[in-house]
């Protein structure tokens, strides 16, 4: 009998023991799943996955996607994205998560140029409520070059009620919807206040040009002189910005007359 209650004490100090030190191990994993970085923080972050943690896979599988993102590991991150947006019907993946997921896709898909399922996952974002602007700004471009113009001014009225929303990308794709519509004064006011947000030379080369050529349309010949001759002094390459200017210059400054002659009269 005294054996028996040994062995039962003996067993139960040592399943607490292991019980003790398996819920040290899950923690310090998902410490380093959610904090942490690089390869260690990846095998963290699959290992929980692997172990099905309920409630919780779409937060390690979003949070893995994050770091192979960081790696530049695009292919394995949209695989961990499309399972992110598998579980969308259950518990594990709340909806913040799939809609988190929808925008990342969009963005991985325009980085490599599918501008077909870039345009189905930033479509998808904003249908379930995405308050990330870059989505509606990538859209408003599609529809411009589908001229979509009005649509395109829509998606950008929602972009412009999220914080930090209104930089050059979305200033420079309003004005070209407004050009869409020929409505170039509005076009050349949403470029004038682009251009009082700070930006490296080369965005704010960009958008320049843009202003040069509305400019040019609107008859405001020297705005356009202007911003075209920035545009080409930060070393863009614009060919019709050349032109441009050679037409402008010429028309602004058409040089000297040539004296008219006299006519003699005969004697």
């Amino acid at each position: 009998m005294k054996k028996s209650i040994k062995w039962g004490i003996i067993i139960f100090v040592l399943s607490g023991a292991i019980f003790i030190a398996f819920s040290y191990f899950l923690s310090t994993k998902k410490k380093n799943c959610l904090e942490g970085e690089g390869h260690r923080a990846i095998e963290a972050c699959s290992f929980l996955i692997g172990a099905h943690t309920a409630g919780f896979r779409g937060v390690y599988l979003v949070r893995r996607a994050k770091l192979l993102g960081i790696e530049n590991d695009w292919d394995r991150a949209a695989s961990d994205l499309n399972d992110v947006i598998a579980l969308k019907y259950s518990t594990q993946s709340p909806p913040a998560w799939v809609v988190y997921a929808y925008e990342s896709l969009g963005k991985i898909n325009s980085g490599k140029g599918n501008s077909a399922e870039a345009r189905k996952y930033f479509e998808l974002a904003a249908q379930n409520g995405s308050k990330e602007p870059e989505v509606y700004i990538s859209l408003a471009k599609v529809y411009v070059e589908e001229k979509k113009f009005q649509e395109a001014l829509n998606l950008l009225e929602t972009a412009g009620g999220f914080d930090l929303a209104k930089t050059h990308p979305y200033y420079n794709a309003q004005a070209s919807a407004y050009e869409g519509l020929n409505d170039f004064a509005k076009a050349y006011a949403s470029l004038r206040a682009a251009l009082l947000i700070s930006a490296p030379r080369p965005v704010l080369a960009d958008t320049a040009k843009h202003l040069g050529l509305v400019c040019f349309e609107l008859k405001l010949y020297k705005e356009a002189e202007t911003y075209l001759d920035y545009t080409l002094r930060a070393g863009v390459e614009c060919l019709e910005c050349n032109l441009l200017l050679t037409a402008i210059r010429e028309s602004l400054d058409p040089g000297p007359r040539p004296a008219k002659r006299s006519r003699r009269l005969k004697k």
